[in-house]
């Protein structure tokens, strides 16, 4: 495979990412969540009301990359916060 080929499949993803991580983030937030526990099982819905032109493929692959942008940013900010 040479460096110009392109791996990517889901381009409309990519496209809206960080409009579905914004829109998401109450929902991955535990601290917003009930008991300490996220709403990340809301978050299908949430994202299907907002993109409806989403196949349900990209939606599973849009939710776990949500839940792992946000752990990351996470991490992120409290490495800077230290």
């Amino acid at each position: 495979m040479s460096a110009a080929t392109e791996r990517r499949q889901y381009h409309r993803v990519r496209a809206i990412f960080e409009k579905a991580f914004t829109l998401c983030v109450p929902f991955l937030d535990p601290r917003q969540g009930i008991c300490g526990q996220a709403l990340t099982h809301h978050i299908p819905v949430v994202l299907r009301d907002r993109f409806p032109e989403l196949s349900p493929e990209e939606l599973l692959v849009l939710v776990p990359a949500l839940k792992t942008a946000w752990r990351l940013r996470q991490r992120t900010r409290v490495v800077a916060e230290s």
